[in-house]
């Protein structure tokens, strides 16, 4: 099916257009921009519980530095022995303990007993800190912090503050939830404000030449479909001048594909009719010839050559108005006798054309025959032509050489040349013949059957001196 006939077949635009809900540009988007608020809070999070920690064990600190100020005697040694159980019980505090540099001094509490857990403020790291964070979530409930530093009051010796970890450990917990939460309300937002900016800018627009190309796809020749431009100087604002400038040439290309179809149509009709009128007319001219009058007897060969190539016209526009050409039918060809053999059928009638054929007998290629002798036939037929118009003798000489998978053929002639005009034309229908009353279609024809056969056809050379043509045809290998 070709592309004029599936664009006339009834598309359902909205099934074309349509995409799973899950594979949508939307939902990628939404997802990925959401993905990426996460990764943004999951980065966030560790840091904000461990500072939470930080800000926990410090207080703690502070509160038992507080106590152990509270609870000291009045006779102006600074820190002393003394109880609260009271301000302990509050603080979360087990025990307060002052190092010396030769002994340890119980200040408030009792030591407590069991799995301990050394904090040392003062060399505290932050990646210590977010690890030993993420450890005390999964530590035992009733492990012993033991939290030293030196005190603000008291910088010559250090304090041992003991606590619980399990108060620490249901705070973090009820930290990480909130944090939870808002990162999730955050990114919930973050990730709307971001799908509707990036939707307003991109998926919309992209939307809108999506559904114009579907729509284009399923009428090319409808001018009412063409895409409006948004105005954007952007890559999509491009894209969409570059897609309305592709539909007006493939409309365009549409059309004229049409009217030519129809012009081919009238023309084949025309062609058929107008060959079996001059069928007739050469019979009649022929008995013309016959008849002792000699003017009619001046007159007839000249009618005759005059029907001939009117029939010879409507034939070749038969020819070439088939919508294609049969698949080629490939064989083994010796090319020296594929030569010959079309040399006498051109060079038939032709004057003054002498045939050399220089391809040796061994050379052997691969293509339709019939084809293939279209094509040297009408190469051979027009160099004939070409030397029998300048009323001197002249030569047609073949010769052929190996390229790789191909064999090249050069026919090469010593006729007048082609004239310059017809050189940049040569191989367009209707309009590259150089011959008088030559219809233009047969090198056209000749070029398209080569290329069917794995080939080219091109012109090598021409001037004052003769024209040399060549032929890439398939090397048996």
């Amino acid at each position: 099916m070709t592309i004029l006939e599936e664009a006339q077949q009834p598309i359902d635009i909205s099934r074309r257009a349509k995409v799973p809900s899950r594979e949508s540009l939307t939902a990628r988007l939404l997802a990925l921009a959401a993905s990426f608020v996460m990764l943004t809070e999951a980065l966030v999070f560790l840091p904000s519980i461990a500072d939470f920690r930080n800000e926990w064990l410090k207080e703690r600190f502070d509160t038992a530095e507080l106590a152990t100020l509270a609870a000291a005697d009045q006779t102006g040694r600074g820190l002393g022995s003394g109880r609260d159980d009271k301000l302990l019980v509050a603080a979360q505090i087990k025990a307060v303990v002052a190092k010396f540099e030769t002994t340890d001094q119980l200040l408030l509490g009792v030591k407590p007993i069991g799995e301990q857990e050394i904090i040392d403020l003062e060399r505290q790291t932050y990646g210590g800190a977010i690890f030993e964070t993420i450890e005390t979530f999964f530590a035992p409930d009733d492990r012993i912090l033991v939290v030293t530093n030196r005190p603000r009051s008291n910088a010559a010796i250090k304090l041992e503050v003991y606590a619980a970890e399990a108060p620490l450990k249901a705070a973090l917990m009820r930290e990480a939830g909130q944090v939870f939460i808002n990162s999730m309300l955050l990114a919930i937002l973050i990730g709307m404000l971001i799908y509707a900016a990036l939707a307003d800018g991109f998926v919309r627009p992209m939307r809108q030449l999506t559904m114009a190309i579907t729509r284009f796809r399923a009428a090319p020749q409808d001018a009412t479909r063409t895409l409006k431009p948004s105005g954007r100087n952007d890559e999509i604002g491009k894209a969409e001048i570059a897609f309305i400038e592709m539909q007006e040439t493939v409309r365009q290309s549409f059309l004229q594909r049409e009217r030519l179809a129809q012009l081919g149509l009238s023309v084949s009709k025309i062609s058929h009719d107008l060959r079996h009128s001059l069928g007739a007319a050469q019979l009649v001219s022929e008995r013309l010839s016959l008849v002792d009058d000699p003017i009619v007897r001046m007159a007839a060969p000249r009618l005759e050559r005059a029907l001939e190539r009117a029939i010879g016209l409507a034939q070749s526009t038969l020819q070439f108005g088939k919508a294609q050409e049969a698949p080629p039918n490939y064989e083994v060809l010796y090319l020296a006798d594929s030569l010959d053999e079309a040399a006498s059928e051109a060079l038939n009638g032709i004057s003054g054309a002498k045939w050399e054929n220089g391809v040796a007998q061994t050379v052997e290629i691969e293509a339709d025959p019939d084809q293939l002798h279209r094509i040297l036939t009408n190469l051979i037929r027009n160099a004939g032509q070409a030397i029998s118009a300048t009323k001197r003798a002249g030569s047609i000489h073949a010769t052929s050489r190996i390229d790789g998978d191909l064999v090249i053929l050069e026919i090469a002639d010593t006729g007048p040349g082609l004239p310059r005009g017809v050189r940049e034309n040569l191989f367009a229908p209707f309009s590259g013949s150089g011959l008088s009353g030559g219809t233009g279609l047969g090198l056209a024809i000749a070029r398209d059957l080569a290329r069917m056969n794995g080939g080219d056809l091109d012109l090598v050379s021409t001037d004052t001196t003769g024209t040399c043509f060549c032929v890439k045809l398939r090397k048996v290998n």
